[in-house]
């Protein structure tokens, strides 16, 4: 009898029924358990044993009813008297027979009842040892190799991931097939259509697009770093505090940077498109902030937008003056006055290249952020206080994908605002279609690499590598399924990063708090290498593209694929070194035992804020150690504070 019945049957009840008929096995128990394996035969051995007992009271019986026809032919007074005998015989048998049996009985229902207990315990264990398992995992406080071994050992390929895999293939295929774009210029069946001159105007106006770009930085990035589920009002309120300055001075650096390249310095006018140039350079910033999240204190994250968006004018005006990216032609040079040579202002690209480009934005502020946190993991996140402050909530999470789903609909405005009017609409199209294919496919490689369950650190991230992968000359350049195609490959190795690199990094002590080595680093790598191979390819196939002159986008000629790919070593020899030098100054002046990823530093919390445990706060006063005056004031109230703990909501 299963375990399953036991708890529908009494004691008493379950030893008056007889033992089933023995069945082969249908099921093979795999429990590594030495003691539910000699439960097991014990609980066989009784099963034998009160089979037998019955089958001896079967025998009984037949005798008795054997013995009773054969006193058919005996006269009445002797059949009576023999009966009486045979019967009182029988029932001394048989009662002996059923005691024994019902004894027997009675054991194998404690056997039974231990055999279930033991599961049960050992599913609770199995479950809690999951639990604990998926909480230290999301905390990194597993080392790489059991992380790793976790995800192996839940990996898990399903009909949801086969179905939904196949039906975006079979997309992506349709769309590499039957979708392109119309010529935009060059050929006499372009001019001649009737929406000719509108694909060669702007999408859209580029006010339209500042907008757009400020509430992807502002509402985008914010509410994706709210996924702390104490450090909500610091991942908000300084990511806007990073836009409003790192704006500012974006637009100072770019314009120093331009006079410097056309070598002529005075008074700079500002138009609407220095908006957009303002908004780029504070994302970079934003990127960065990602990696140390939790970790710095406002002064400090204004001190490295101050550095950072020098590192970044020098990489884009090394790019695009000196290493020929995004330029436009070059004035004639006069060798008299030794004046020209400088790129015109009348082609189609801005002075600041394609502002949304991977390498210059992406790649740069993933791996200066990530430069930044190293020697700040090994000095203050190793040894601070807090650490169980980094984990999400389901609240938190929900707040974080409102940030993704924004991101998701303005990231064609960020990848497009500066690209040449002409070619605008392949950008954006290019764009949306390569975030849909990404969202697909990290759904996918979430549930297949997290054990058949999504997670939400990479629904919140992963789902939008596409638009990083893209944000690059292959928007310009590819078609349609090209660009599905790299949304694919983006997500995949983003959703394998949060998987298994970023549990690798958290091993050798590197704290990547948002995880943009996996979200901007790796898709702005893989964007980078998209935009050196499209470019290769298309000159090899044809001087035009979509019936524009490549030589009017890139007047540098075959040999602006190689450009760009050494402008991605440029950008990875300009964001690392100075990344590590400014986490080291920052290292320096910052309180290794300091209080990570909770508000109550720094801000004045509400009431039902969970207050962290009595304990030493050297940083309390200073807002954040090292950090200088900003916040002192809020980090003194703060600390006063943590000496009573607040009730819950």
């Amino acid at each position: 009898m299963s375990t399953g019945g036991l708890q529908d049957l009494r004691r008493e009840h379950y030893a008056e029924l007889p033992e089933p008929k023995k069945e082969p096995e249908k099921v093979q128990h795999v429990i590594a358990d030495q003691y539910m394996k000699t439960l097991e035969q014990y609980i066989d051995r009784l099963s034998d044993h009160v089979r037998k007992i019955q089958d001896e009271e079967l025998a009984v019986t037949n005798q008795f009813s054997a013995a009773l026809l054969s006193l058919q032919t005996k006269s009445h007074e002797k059949r009576r008297t023999r009966e009486d005998v045979a019967r009182d015989v029988y029932q001394k048998k048989i009662s002996k027979i059923r005691d024994k049996r019902k004894k027997y009985r009675e054991m194998l229902y404690d056997a039974h009842a231990e055999r279930k207990k033991l599961i049960d315990s050992m599913q609770i264990q199995k479950d809690e040892d999951d639990i604990l398992r998926r909480k230290l995992a999301k905390l990194n406080a597993l080392n790489a190799g059991e992380t790793s071994r976790e995800q192996r050992r839940t990996a898990l390929v399903d009909w949801f991931a086969v179905v939904f895999a196949i039906l975006q293939l079979a997309l992506i295929i349709i769309y590499a097939l039957v979708a392109d774009y119309r010529a935009s210029a060059g050929d006499a069946t372009s001019a001649s259509c009737a929406d000719y001159a509108g694909r060669l105007r702007p999408v859209a106006p580029h006010y339209q697009f500042y907008t757009d770009v400020a509430l992807f930085a502002l509402v985008g990035f914010g509410f994706v770093m709210t996924f702390l589920r104490k450090y909500q009002y610091s991942a908000i309120g300084y990511t806007l505090l990073v836009v409003a300055f790192a704006f500012q001075w974006t637009i100072v650096v770019a314009h120093f940077f331009r006079m410097a390249a056309q070598q002529r310095f005075s008074d700079f006018v500002l138009d609407q498109q220095d908006l957009l140039v303002g908004m780029y350079g504070a994302i970079v910033v934003l990127i960065s902030y990602g990696a140390v999240l939790g970790v710095l204190s406002a002064v400090q994250l204004l001190f490295v937008a101050l550095v950072e968006v020098v590192v970044y004018g020098i990489n884009v005006w090394l790019a695009t003056r000196y290493l020929w990216t995004y330029q436009n032609a070059l004035t004639p040079f006069d060798e008299a006055t030794g004046t020209g040579g400088v790129p015109t202002l009348a082609g189609p690209w801005h002075a600041f290249g394609l502002g949304g480009d991977a390498a210059h934005v992406h790649v740069f502020g993933a791996y200066f952020g990530l430069a930044l946190a190293i020697p700040l993991s090994k000095r203050v996140a190793a040894r601070g206080r807090g650490h169980d402050d980094r984990a999400s909530s389901y609240t938190s999470d929900m707040f974080a994908m409102v940030g993704t789903v924004f991101m998701f609909v303005l990231w064609p405005s960020f990848n497009a605002a500066l690209a040449p009017s002409a070619v605008q609409h392949r950008v954006v199209v290019n764009t949306v279609l390569s975030l849909c294919s990404s969202v697909v496919f990290a759904f996918l490689g979430s549930r297949v690499f997290r054990g058949g369950k999504f997670d939400m650190i990479d629904i919140q991230n992963a789902t939008l590598s596409g638009g990083v992968g893209i944000g690059s000359a292959a928007a310009l350049l590819v078609s349609p399924g090209s660009a599905m195609i790299i949304g694919a490959v983006c997500a995949v190795l983003s959703t394998l990063g949060y998987a298994y690199v970023s549990p690798l990094l958290a091993k050798r002590g590197v704290v990547d708090t948002r995880g943009v080595h996996n979200a901007h680093g790796i898709p702005g790598l893989v964007g980078a290498v998209a935009s050196v191979v499209s470019i290769a390819i298309a000159y090899d196939t044809s001087p035009f593209v979509y019936g524009q002159r490549l030589d009017e986008l890139f007047p540098q000629g075959a040999t602006t694929a190689a450009w760009h790919l050494a402008s991605l070593l440029v950008t990875l020899l300009l964001a690392i070194p100075s990344g590590l030098v400014l986490g080291l100054v920052l290292a320096g002046c910052t309180s290794p035992t300091r209080r990570l990823y909770s508000d109550e530093v720094a801000w004045r919390v509400s009431g039902d804020f969970e207050l962290s445990s009595t304990e030493d706060d050297d940083d309390g006063g200073s807002g954040g150690g090292g950090g200088g005056g900003g916040g002192g004031a809020a980090g003194g109230a703060a600390g006063g504070q943590r000496r009573v703990r607040a009730p819950r909501a």
